[in-house]
């Protein structure tokens, strides 16, 4: 029971990190330190790999997984000489974890949309690109 209670009370604390995440990163303050110390470049491909990343759906195919596995654990309550209420009770913390892990593209968009807004402030527009091939960017200087 008490293992229970703690299993749920994590999962409401992952589900609450990530709208926190969704709803306040990144904070005007924290995107110009970023800025200042990683530079333009490399918090425009952040934002970009962010991007990349809520338009690929791995946490929504991990979340069907998570909630067929649920499924089977309610289905076999009775081989768990349990009844089907207490199976679900059990079964709580997962179904908060599968709803965290559905939220996270759009979180995801969010946070991108949030750091365009940024760029905007900035004076910049978020959907020119940086650099042009060949223009002496940060590939020079890499060499």
């Amino acid at each position: 029971m008490t293992s229970g209670i703690i299993a749920a009370l994590v999962a409401i604390l992952v589900y609450s990190v990530i709208e926190g995440l969704g709803n306040f990163y990144p904070a005007k303050a924290t995107w110009l330190r970023l800025r200042r110390m990683r530079g333009r470049y490399a918090v425009r491909r952040m934002r970009e790999r962010i991007e990349e990343a809520s338009r690929k759906n791995p946490a929504r195919r991990l979340a069907i997984v998570l909630l067929i596995l649920v499924a089977i654990w309610v289905a076999s309550a009775s081989l768990l000489d349990k009844r089907w209420f207490e199976v679900v009770a059990d079964a709580a913390p997962s179904l908060v974890v599968t709803l965290a892990l559905l939220r996270i593209p759009a979180v995801l968009d969010s946070v991108a949309e949030r750091m365009k807004q940024h760029e905007r402030d900035a004076g910049e527009d978020p959907d020119k690109p940086l650099h042009e091939p060949g223009d002496g960017g940060p590939q020079v200087l890499a060499l």
